[in-house]
Formats: structure tokens, sequence, C-alpha cells
């Protein structure tokens, strides 16, 4: 009887401390659950990232006597692992007014602070993506301020950094890279295949990349990160996601999104499909009379016929359709291997050059 009473305390005793190892990060003043903050140890060497509920896992961090967090918007600090264990593994951050000191992974494709790269490159968060709310992916990256975007038509967007375009530049998604050397140099538009909604970290790194990318990344890498998949902490299954519709006036556009997260212990996946459909595009009405379209050219038996346009301010044809579909599973059998598979698939419309 007294053994099988010891046997139970030590098994209870180790499920408490497994779970205890569970750490939750929050805003100091809000409460608010923290995600994407970065835990950093050198002695144990160790890396751990919180998910959407601020929580990750500290086991891989016992006995270190300095663990740096670090999160966009808020001051860096560092800690001990005894001083998160008296404090109920529960860290708060203070917000920061300005935060420089970001980290990027397309500059040398591992973490990096960006004080220690020697190259210029600026990110586009997720925030910033919500509060912009871009239509399609180059315009995403027109919000940075940074990318010109060169768009000749409502269902097009070529970016350009320094002068540089198509095959001087390099688009990768989730590392792998979208385009090749033999792309012509003329402005292409296939960076809007890609879905603003599945992008968790977009980043810009201006200069050349071809030691690390290739012979043609001379201009400038744009790297785009879609969601990960993200394992639960806890006993029971993580399951979360996100809904979204949109309309605008512009051009008629009617856009709905949604993605689901299931985590378990070892294996975690997520979907993501979007629906995209656009009108015509309309000017303002405060526009100059040179832009106004009087006609436009209808294909009729096999010839181009010019129409008069009912609506001089609506640039017709130029609306298209667009379907985004992406599934990601994650598999991670211990602390030291992790497998990774993608599906991405994007279909659009035909769409005529305005």
């Amino acid at each position: 009887m007294r053994l099988n009473l010891f046997i139970f305390l030590l098994l209870a005793g180790s499920f408490l401390l497994v779970n205890g190892q569970v750490l939750t990060v929050e805003d100091q003043d809000t409460k608010e659950k923290l995600e994407f903050v970065t835990l950093t140890s050198e002695r144990p060497r160790a890396t751990a990232i919180t998910n959407r509920q601020g929580q990750a896992n500290l086991s891989a961090f016992r006995g270190s006597a300095e663990i740096e967090f670090r999160a966009m918007g808020y001051k860096s600090m560092v800690i001990s692992y005894e001083e998160i264990v008296a404090d109920a593994f529960r860290v708060r951050m203070q917000p920061a007014r300005i935060s420089l000191d970001e980290v990027v992974v397309s500059a040398t494709r591992w973490n990096q602070k960006t004080s220690e790269i020697p190259s210029k490159v600026i990110t586009v968060p997720p925030a910033a993506v919500a509060v912009q709310n871009p239509q399609t992916a180059a315009d995403m990256l027109g919000i940075s301020g940074k990318v010109f975007i060169q768009k000749s038509q409502q269902g097009g967007g070529s970016p350009m950094i320094r002068g540089f375009a198509t095959n001087r530049l390099l688009y990768t998604v989730d590392g792998v890279r979208m385009n090749t050397a033999i792309f012509r140099s003329g402005n292409i538009q296939n960076v809007i295949s890609l879905d603003p909604f599945a992008m968790e970290h977009t980043e810009v790194f201006f200069g050349p990349g071809s030691v690390i990318y290739g012979s043609d990344a001379i201009g400038g890498v744009m790297s785009f990160r879609t969601l990960e998949p993200q394992f639960t902490l806890e006993e029971k299954p993580l399951v979360k996601g996100t809904a979204v519709t949109r309309y605008a006036s512009a051009n008629q556009e009617k856009t709905g999104h949604f993605d689901v997260n299931v985590g378990w212990k070892k294996w975690a996946l997520v979907t993501s499909i979007s629906s995209n459909d656009y009108g015509d595009l309309r000017m303002g009405s405060n526009g100059p009379e040179e832009y106004l379209r009087p006609f436009y050219v209808q294909r009729v038996d096999s010839s181009d016929v010019v129409v008069t346009s009912d609506d001089r301010r609506v640039q017709r044809p130029s609306g298209y359709s667009q379907i985004n579909m992406m599934q990601k599973i994650r598999f991670r059998p211990d602390e030291r291997w992790e497998f990774q598979y993608g599906f991405h698939y994007s279909v659009t419309s035909g769409y005529d050059r305005y």
C-alpha cells in the first residue's frame, strides 16, 4: 500500500513539474497575452517563441541564469529560470515607445537581430497588415513605403527595389524561391498569387543576396513567411482560427477568408482558404479629365470593337477573381528534429491589361 502511494505521488509530482514549465507572457499594463515573443538562452543554448495564447515551453531552459525576452514594441528583458519559477511561470513585459532591434531571418536564413546585420532589412508585421488591410500581396509590400509597386492594371503589381525588378529580385515563400533567373526582365505580376491573409511575417532584404539565395538575387530579396502550425503546450489539443469578410466599394470587392490551426504534442496543421472577387475599378470623382475612360474595347466575333462606356469613371474591363488555398503540416518527434510540409495553391482568372 505504501509503495503504491509513493509511486502515485511520484507520478503526480512529475506531471505537475512538466505542466508547470509552460510559461505565459503578457502585457504589463493590459494583461494581454503576447504572441511571437522570442526567448533565447546561451547556457543552456535554447530558443522558443510564444504562441497566440502567449505560452511557451520552458523545459529546454531549465537552470538558465539568463533568459532574454524580445518582442516588437516591448522593452527587452533578461531574467533567470529561478525568477520565472518564483513568479509562477508568468512574465510581464513593459511596452516601449520605440523598438529598433527586431529579429529577422531573410539576411542570413536564421534568427538574427537587425543591429547585427550590415544590410538594410525592413519588415511588414502582421499588425501593420491588419491595420492597412491590403487587397493583394503587392499592396502589402507597398504599405512598407520602401518598395515601389508598378501597377499597370488592377490585376497586377510588380515590386521594384532600387531600380531592380523581376529576374533581378527574388521572392521566397517559407525559404523556397518562387522565381528564377529565366524569368523575363520586364515587369511580371506573379506576386499577387500570394495570399496576404496567410502571411505571418514579411521581410524585404535590400541589396545583393546572391551568396545566400543565388546568383540572380542581386537587387534584393522579399521573404514571405506563411502561417506556421502551432503545437499545444497543454494536455488538450490546441484549436484556433480566424475568419474575415470584406467589401470595398471602389472595385466592388467581395472577399472571404478563414484559417484554422489544430495542434497536438507532436503534430500540428494549419489550413487557410481565401476567395477574392474584384469588380471593375472606379476612380474618384475629383480626378483630372485625362484619367476618364469614355470608351473600352470589347472582343466581338474575333475582332476588337470600341464600345462607348456608360460610366467614364469605371476602368472597364479590369475586374478578376482569385482563389488561394494553403495546407501545412508540422511534425516534431523530439526537440532535435522537426519536419514541415506545405501545399500552396493559387488560381487567378483572366484579366485584361488596362
